[in-house]
């Protein structure tokens, strides 16, 4: 009788724990549309060799999609947007990505993902083209954007 109850108690002890509420996977948390600041840093060879630093920083909006898509712009100025396309991997709370950046060459990037509550991420990354000489180092800081509840029009 005595292993019978401590079955029950140990099975109701277990349906208890698993009915508190359960955070999301970090690749669900991610899904949604981001804002904030790139903090950039561009390095070109100059004709010496040498690498010739420049750094800015640039507004950045962030989608990550459900397929672990994500799609970054980066206003660099009124007339340049740079764009950043990639593919993420999600293993636990580690997420790191790889794509290409759009700007006068393509850069090839990889980088990561790391969220810091549920609605602030930062972001690494670097872009490289070789044979341009180009290297773009960015750490972006974002928060997500908020879902504005928009009411229907009343039908006349």
């Amino acid at each position: 009788m005595k292993v019978k109850s401590f079955f029950a108690l140990a099975a109701i002890s277990v349906a208890l724990v698993s009915c508190g509420t359960k955070e999301a996977p970090v690749s669900e948390q991610l899904v949604g549309q981001w804002t904030g600041n790139d903090a950039i840093t561009v390095s070109i060879l100059d004709s010496t060799g040498t690498p010739v630093p420049q750094t800015m920083e640039a507004p950045m909006e962030l989608t990550y999609n459900a397929d672990s898509s994500l799609v970054a712009n980066l206003m660099i100025n009124d007339s340049t947007t740079v764009v950043l396309e990639a593919k993420a991997t999600v293993a636990d709370a580690l997420v790191n990505f790889q794509g290409t950046m759009t700007c006068a060459q393509v850069l090839q990037v990889t980088g990561d993902i790391v969220l810091q509550g549920k609605d602030t991420l930062v972001i690494n990354y670097t872009g490289v083209n070789t044979e341009a000489g180009i290297t773009h180092e960015g750490k972006a800081l974002v928060v997500r954007k908020a879902v504005e509840n928009v009411e229907a029009a009343p039908v006349q």
